[in-house]
């Protein structure tokens, strides 16, 4: 009729628009838990990114919060049998899954099912692992919805390639961290500067650097990398900044700082993501007199600052090293340990699979030259050597994007184009 207008259509959730900005971070991994606070907006972060998934491959969503104002409705089966019952009465999988009610295809949804409580058993079940290995070989993703503080958390999460962040939940430092959905403030600063004596000697690990006692002294953070192979053509380096990745506005100090996404989020699954953190100050000076007390340089080796707490705390993390899997690091920290520059229990393997891309393209024969070149001008930076030969650059080490906002900044404020992306290569 004359007159009358079509209804507009509804606004987006801001949560579901969050899991789809960060569904290219989930490229090429088989399951992950997406764990926040809130029930309904981790399970719309979820949501989200499994809608943007589903147009390449399968996705299903395992309700374990009970979110029946998302979840719930898409199931659309009330009273159905869920995860849970699968889980402890042996119900099948194939009895709980259930196709989108909203048409989208390729996506099914486990909801929870009727049991009031979580049992925490159910966390533990090694079935989780065999689970995520059967959606691995389907090429298919499988993202599990959980409350944040959930007793026996860290069992179900081991059994995953990792979690996905939503707002404020506090995530452990040891666990992997592939995606940050909307402001993270963490719940505390990291301890402050822990003191040792000098080591008595020297392990294999260590390598003694002129430069890097030299970049120290004035006051700049160290790193130095080891790469993956040798050979290939020399090519003239490429600076990094070229266009900028699409960014997210986030508020982790003002409402005008941006979280810019990897720009290279196809690599997350193959990133040099373990490191050893040595020490966390809360001064740059700090963190430079605890390494030059030791006079030595370990490959890898960087000071990442970060902001912490909710007071927006600046703190200084002595990190070294650049491995894919965890036995490398966990080998350093026991060294470190061994030869007394860690007293017995200090220092820690951690996650950092992101940094800040300085260049690409270095030949390997020019990476020393480089790295020099970037000290005079006051930048901290290491290579990682790539598969095919070439060097990249980097400078911090991060856990999420979120935390490299502080030197990213800083860079920029330098006449510098640091790009976010995961770290690639070792070192050499």
């Amino acid at each position: 009729m004359i007159g009358r207008r079509r209804p507009p259509a509804p606004a987006p959730n801001p949560w579901e628009e969050e899991g789809r900005r960060l569904a290219p971070q989930l490229a090429g991994l088989s399951s992950a838990v997406v764990i926040g606070l809130d029930a309904e907006s981790s399970a719309r972060v979820a949501l989200g990114a499994a809608r943007a998934v589903a147009s390449e491959r399968r996705v299903a969503v395992a309700d374990l919060v009970g979110a029946p104002l998302v979840l719930g409705t898409l199931g659309d089966a009330a009273g159905a049998p869920g995860i849970i019952d699968s889980f402890l009465r042996g119900v099948s999988l194939n009895d709980v899954a259930q196709p989108a009610a909203d048409g989208t295809p390729s996506l099914f949804i486990l909801p929870r099912g009727s049991e009031p409580t979580l049992p925490e058993e159910m966390l533990h079940s090694d079935r989780w692992s065999r689970l995520a290995a059967g959606f691995a070989e389907a090429g298919a993703l499988l993202l599990i919805v959980a409350r944040a503080e959930t007793p026996a958390l860290d069992a179900l999460v081991r059994q995953t390639d990792g979690v996905v962040s939503v707002g404020d939940a506090d995530i452990p430092m040891d666990w992997r961290v592939i995606a940050q959905a909307g402001e993270r403030v963490p719940a505390a600063p990291p301890p402050a500067i822990r003191r040792q004596r000098a080591p008595s000697r020297v392990s294999r690990w260590m390598r003694v650097s002129i430069t890097g006692v030299l970049l120290v002294a004035a006051g700049v953070a160290l790193w130095w990398q080891n790469p993956r192979s040798s050979g290939g053509p020399e090519r003239a380096p490429t600076p990094v900044g070229a266009p900028q990745p699409a960014a997210r506005a986030v508020a982790p100090a003002a409402d005008t700082v941006r979280v810019p996404d990897p720009v290279n989020p196809l690599d997350s699954a193959a990133a040099a993501q373990f490191a050893v953190e040595l020490v966390a100050t809360n001064t740059t000076a700090s963190a430079n007199l605890w390494i030059r007390e030791r006079g030595i340089q370990l490959a890898g080796l960087t000071v990442s600052p970060v902001v912490l707490g909710a007071d927006g705390s600046r703190w200084h993390r002595v990190i070294a090293g650049a491995w894919r899997d965890r036995a490398g690091a966990d080998s350093l920290l026991a060294a470190l340990r061994d030869e007394d520059v860690l007293r017995a229990g200090a220092g820690a393997v951690v996650r950092v699979p992101l940094a800040l891309l300085l260049e690409t393209d270095v030949p390997r024969t020019a990476a020393a030259e480089r790295v020099s070149a970037m000290a005079v001008r006051g930048v901290a930076a290491y290579a990682l050597l790539q598969d095919d030969g070439s060097v990249r650059l980097y400078t911090g080490a991060f856990e999420t994007a979120a935390a490299a906002v502080p030197l990213d900044a800083a860079l920029r404020a330098a006449g510098f184009t640091p790009q976010v992306a995961y770290r690639t290569g070792r070192t050499f």
